[in-house]
């Protein structure tokens, strides 16, 4: 039912959340639905943007939720642009309200809306020369992330999932068993079954070398990166996780994976983050591990939102895939 609702059909629940977090708005826009519906409110007696968010049900308990707005105000606190939240009439920062969805009803958080353009919105999928410095520039973003969050001392009652081995490639991940989508053949299932053997020995070596690992945003796509005035932000902290920092890296740079100017992308990137702080020991080979990881999780996101052009169309993805796997199998190295 729910992906059947249109984001008008949220309006009064839009309403009902801003009266329970006191806010007396001039005007309320919505922005998208997608696994959260979101608007846009002013308030009235500032002008001050908002952004109301809807989340999606059964997706963030209660606890994950407030631990995502300790971490990001901790990161506010050090300087960075990230969301930063403001509390309802009775101090919570989240609450519940009546939504049309099936499980009628979703937490509704306010989030401060900082204005700028996403770096997806600027340069699109144009990787030439011109658009290399602003991955030199998210490299340094990251770095600044990790170094702020590993000088964070995370508070008691914290939780969010993790992306570890059973995260990314046990028999409950995260984002789904990939091996068995629905959108495979038989022989594709039999190829992503070996590649999650593959990747539960490799991440098991990861482990075993203490490669870094701590809180993560794990979703800073080109979309979730903000340009905001002459500096960089990172947005939507929905799905931070538990994980290798270097994952990070690859969902950051995961788009440009098949540019034939990956290499000087990648170049950049690690420049930038080097500048902020050591990169991690075996990094090339921790990138290529984590970017067909990457790979493999939208397998089944693609599966979850068939809504989305191009998802379910095969020829667009699965061949780079199908390959990507067959070099790591056959070389031990993407």
């Amino acid at each position: 039912m729910g992906d059947l609702l249109t984001i008008d059909t949220y309006n009064a629940a839009a309403l009902a959340a801003i009266d329970a977090f006191g806010l007396d708005v001039r005007d309320v826009r919505p922005i998208s639905k997608t696994e959260n519906v979101v608007f846009r409110i002013e308030e009235a007696q500032t002008g001050q943007l908002f952004a109301l968010r809807l989340h999606r049900p059964d997706y963030n308990a209660l606890d994950t939720l407030v631990s995502e707005r300790a971490w990001t105000s901790a990161l506010a606190g050090a300087g960075m642009i990230v969301p930063t939240g403001r509390q309802a009439r009775n101090g919570d920062w989240y609450v519940p309200i009546a939504t049309p969805d099936a499980a009628q009803w979703r937490y509704a958080g306010i989030t401060v809306w900082h204005q700028g353009r996403t770096v997806e919105s600027l340069i699109g999928t144009e990787r030439g020369p011109e658009t290399w410095p602003w991955f030199q520039r998210l490299g340094e973003l990251l770095g600044d992330l990790h170094t702020n969050t590993e000088h964070w001392t995370i508070p008691s009652g914290f939780v969010r999932h993790s992306l570890d081995i059973a995260g990314l490639a046990g028999e409950k991940p995260f984002w789904g068993r990939f091996w068995e989508s629905a959108c495979l053949d038989a022989d594709e299932r039999s190829l992503l079954g070996a590649a999650r053997e593959w990747v539960i020995g490799e991440l098991g070596n990861l482990q075993r070398e203490g490669a870094p690992f701590g809180l993560i945003h794990a979703d800073g796509h080109l979309d979730n990166v903000l340009i905001s005035g002459d500096r960089l932000g990172l947005i939507d902290f929905d799905d931070c996780a538990f994980g290798w920092h270097v994952f990070d890296f690859a969902v950051s740079l995961h788009s440009s994976w098949p540019s034939e100017h990956f290499g000087a992308i990648r170049d950049h990137f690690l420049a930038g983050y080097a500048s902020r702080r050591p990169l991690p020991h075996n990094v090339l080979e921790q990138l290529d591990l984590f970017l067909l990881i990457r790979s493999l999780m939208l397998v089944s996101w693609r599966e979850m939102r068939p809504d989305i052009t191009g998802n379910m169309q095969k020829a667009l993805w699965m061949p780079k895939l199908v390959r990507d796997v067959q070099h790591a199998l056959n070389n031990n190295r993407i």
